[in-house]
């Protein structure tokens, strides 16, 4: 299992977390044109995929990385994925951004995101949340777990503690997939704790389904010989999919790769503000050797969360609105 959040290893066997560093863009092709007509995607390939969003961190790298996918496809005829609007293609810079509402709701910074010790920085906090019930859920960072305290709503253990700004996400150690429906068939505290299946239930919640959904190590990660490979990624990419991208301490937006090299392109969440190249402030973009270390403090790229969001199927949608649904559902509040 793994916690993803910027800060220090915890319990090598049962977890690691998880922190970013970051390289500099390399050079992609530069003959990607095209109209920018809402709805409308297209990737080619060694190229990148064409709106594609880049956020800053906001309140959770994993939220914020999943905020990327739903921009994405909020902006490619998925509708409301992200609420209020169209997503915006960038949350960098001063302004109030709806995409944000989408990674981590009001409500969710006020019950989860709180200053525990008196420092003045939450960040890395834990027991902090306010007493249940809490506010229904409403943001990616809600239904991940984000921030969210080990014992919610009377579930407990295996359920991790999520300090704030950390996201657990569950790995088979074998390579093999791990999909939201195996989670589900595990039960609640599995699901409360699973960040991959939080993305479900947001999925869910903004009125769409998922045909595919896993966590999987990338091959060759512990030695494994089943997980993910980088064709599988530049296949995903070539198809109009963005992918979730798990390094050491970090959860980052991979949206494109460089042909014919093993380079993939990713937006971290983080900005590179000074243009120092410091890892504590990013230089995003970034690149990634598939399988490799990111920036300089050597922290490795273990796996990917994939994704691909369609409609309802009508009689499933006339079920939910008509009859209720039995099987998978979704929490208010956990």
């Amino acid at each position: 299992m793994i916690m993803i959040r910027r800060g220090v290893f915890l319990k090598s066997i049962v977890m690691m977390a998880i922190t970013v560093v970051l390289l500099s863009a390399g050079t992609i092709k530069a003959d990607i044109t095209g109209v920018g007509i809402e709805g409308i995607a297209y990737h080619e390939q060694g190229g990148n995929l064409s709106s594609a969003p880049n956020y800053d961190w906001w309140y959770g790298c994993s939220p914020t990385s999943a905020g990327m996918m739903m921009g994405y496809y909020d902006r490619n005829g998925y509708f409301d994925l992200v609420l209020g609007g169209t997503a915006e293609l960038s949350t960098y810079g001063a302004g109030t951004y709806i995409a944000n509402d989408t990674i981590a709701s009001s409500g969710h910074i006020a019950d989860f995101y709180r200053d525990n010790d008196g420092d003045g920085d939450p960040y890395g906090d834990s027991g902090d949340d306010v007493s249940p019930p809490f506010h229904s859920f409403n943001s990616l960072a809600d239904f991940m777990g984000t921030s969210q305290d080990g014992v919610r709503a009377g579930t407990v253990a295996p359920t991790p503690d999520n300090t704030n700004g950390s996201t657990t996400f569950w790995n088979f150690t074998d390579g093999s997939q791990l999909s939201y429906t195996t989670i589900a068939g595990w039960g609640a505290n599995y699901m409360a704790s699973s960040g991959m299946y939080g993305i479900y239930e947001y999925i869910v919640y903004a009125g769409y389904d998922v045909s595919t959904l896993y966590n999987q190590y990338i091959y060759g990660w512990g030695g494994n010989t089943l997980g993910f490979t980088l064709a599988q990624y530049q296949a995903e990419i070539d198809a109009g999919r963005p992918v979730m991208i798990h390094i050491e301490g970090h959860s980052m937006f991979g949206y494109g790769y460089v042909d014919g090299t093993t380079t993939i392109n990713v937006y971290d969440t983080w900005n590179d503000l000074d243009g120092g190249g410091s890892w504590l402030d990013g230089q995003n973009p970034g690149t990634l050797t598939w399988g490799g270390t990111y920036g300089t403090t050597g922290w490795s790229h273990y796996g990917v969360t994939v994704l691909t969001v369609v409609p309802v199927p009508g009689a499933v949608l006339l079920g939910i609105l008509g009859m209720g649904v039995v099987g998978i559902k979704l929490r208010k509040y956990a």
